[in-house]
């Protein structure tokens, strides 16, 4: 019986043990959770102030990407943003649509990342086509039929030329010539169908009365369209008839697509 009351009394001797050993341990998770969140409070407090803090993060880099025919030195001074300003004062919607008012610009997206950064993405306007103007030589138009400003850079030497318009609009309006349309239309649907087909156009011309006339690069080939006559089918149908000219060595000096399931070529 005496044995049995010593294994009892060492019992509950280690069950007090363990329980002082649990309390112990709650105390110091709560003192470190209290800690814990002590200096959480502390940083954001911190992080706030820094933010108050007028030049606490002065801008010192602008990265531009997708810029094509802007330069990222126009970009800049598009965005109207200098270093040393600061970051966290910049209005990033303010900068974008600063960017997007020029008419080159579909679209800008303008982010920050600290602690000195500013980078601006851009979805350029491109230009479809160049046009003859009486005051400038040559102005760029975008697929939308907008004039495009100049830039210090520019493609004009990739660009098809479209031809035997009346003056065009002022820069940012829209052509709004039918003409104009149909010829854009076809400039398009040749660089959907191929882009090597697009760049195979050097001129769209219209001729009153008469169509469409499109002149190559390669060898000045006059393709002839009667009016409204052409379609992705047609085109598809051109191009066709292009390589496999290519292909035999032969030079076309005329192709006529005017006929119905027909094209008829006259070779130089």
């Amino acid at each position: 019986m005496r044995g049995t009351g010593r294994t009892r009394t060492a019992r509950h001797d280690r069950g007090r043990s363990q329980r002082q050993r649990g309390g112990a341990k709650r105390i110091t998770i709560v003192a470190s959770a209290v800690l814990l969140l002590t200096g959480i409070a502390f940083t954001a407090y911190k992080a706030s102030a820094w933010g108050d803090e007028a030049g606490r993060f002065p801008l010192s880099l602008m990265e531009v990407s997708g810029n094509v025919v802007l330069t990222e030195a126009e970009v800049v001074e598009l965005a109207g943003i200098e270093p040393g300003m600061d970051l966290l004062s910049i209005d990033l919607g303010r900068v974008e649509a600063t960017i997007t008012s020029n008419p080159r610009v579909e679209r800008a997206y303008v982010t920050r990342r600290l602690p000195d950064h500013v980078l601006i993405r851009l979805d350029e306007k491109l230009p479809a086509a160049i046009v003859p103007s009486g005051s400038s030589g040559f102005v760029e138009v975008a697929a939308d039929g907008s004039v495009l400003p100049g830039a210090e850079r520019t493609p004009f030497i990739d660009i098809p030329l479209i031809s035997g318009l009346n003056e065009p609009p002022s820069e940012g309006e829209v052509f709004d010539y039918e003409n104009y349309r149909t010829a854009l239309s076809l400039l398009n649907t040749a660089r959907e169908l191929s882009p090597s087909f697009w760049a195979e156009i050097s001129e769209v011309h219209i001729a009153p009365g008469s169509g469409l006339v499109i002149y190559t690069v390669a060898d000045g080939a006059e393709i002839r369209f009667g009016s409204g006559a052409y379609d992705t089918k047609t085109l598809s149908q051109l191009w066709a008839v292009l390589n496999d000219l290519r292909a035999r060595g032969v030079t076309a000096e005329t192709i006529d697509m005017r006929f119905k399931r027909q094209v008829v070529v006259r070779t130089a």
